[in-house]
């Protein structure tokens, strides 16, 4: 679990410098949050969902791979 909670720290990092991306992936996390606690997931698995939700977009990222540091 600790490399998806690097590669989601590095995608919050990517996001930093567009307000329209931060508020997408924001929303994209809240509904998978959401959706999770509605589903009674347990603790890990709800990170995993969360997590993913914050590595949605990584193909952009693979666009411009400089702009990933892990």
């Amino acid at each position: 679990m600790k490399k998806i909670q690097e590669l989601a720290l590095a995608m919050i990092n990517y996001d930093n410098g567009d307000p329209k991306r931060i508020q997408h992936t924001t929303k994209v996390h809240a509904y998978a949050s959401l959706i999770g606690i509605g589903e009674g997931l347990d603790e890990d698995t709800q990170f995993i969902l969360e997590s993913a939700a914050l590595v949605h977009d990584i193909a952009l990222v693979m666009q411009k791979p400089s702009m990933l540091t892990i």
